[in-house]
């Protein structure tokens, strides 16, 4: 079975459809917001967290999930690793 790719317009829309990562884009700037962690259970943009040096560890504001994240949203981008 064939599914069409996710255009990248659509995935970021979803990556910052909170209000807080929307303000963070507006005033962070397209550079920080590509270096972003991703969240590995919902694929949102989450935030660096305590432990972030060492372990890669995010925070994500919508499902709670905290732990090691595996790519940053430039990455994620490039790598086509969203759905």
């Amino acid at each position: 079975m064939l599914t069409s790719r996710t255009n990248v317009n659509t995935y970021l829309d979803h990556a910052t459809s909170t209000d807080l990562l929307k303000f963070y884009q507006t005033h962070g700037g397209r550079t920080q917001i590509m270096a972003l962690p991703i969240c590995p259970k919902c694929e949102k943009l989450g935030f660096r967290d305590k432990g972030w040096a060492t372990h890669k560890t995010m925070i994500c504001p919508i499902c709670g999930y905290r732990g090691p994240a595996t790519h940053q949203l430039a990455a994620y981008l490039n790598e086509g690793q969203y759905k």
